[in-house]
């Protein structure tokens, strides 16, 4: 995420379970977005997948998956938000075309978009 100094990596178990409490929640067949706005200047993020997504490997690919599309929009996405990223079951067998539409369109649902894009 070096690139992209806007958006940055939500550490901490108490502040990812601070969004997951109070954040507003969107969703879609692979993922879960939890959206909870922050008094920064920047959003922040992060990525979870469960055991129930699969083994260690599943859930690490899952993760990578999520991360790279997050990349990819990361210029569009609106400042001063923290926001939590759930996989879910169905993320492995998409194709990258329907992850990548389904990602965009969450966020989009989600306000997190700017008009620019």
């Amino acid at each position: 995420m070096s690139s992209n100094s806007d958006l940055a990596i939500l550490r901490g178990s108490q502040e990812i379970s601070a969004v997951r409490k109070e954040g507003k929640s969107f969703s879609n067949q692979y993922i879960v977005l939890v959206v909870r706005p922050n008094d920064l200047g920047m959003s922040r993020y992060a990525v979870i997948a469960t055991r129930s997504v699969g083994g260690a490997v599943e859930r690490n690919r899952c993760k990578r998956r999520i991360r790279s599309r997050v990349a990819k929009i990361a210029p569009a996405i609106i400042k001063g938000n923290d926001f939590l990223i759930i996989a879910r079951v169905g993320l492995l067998a998409g194709t990258p075309t329907a992850v990548d539409e389904a990602v965009e369109q969450i966020f989009s649902r989600a306000g997190l978009l700017s008009a620019n894009e």
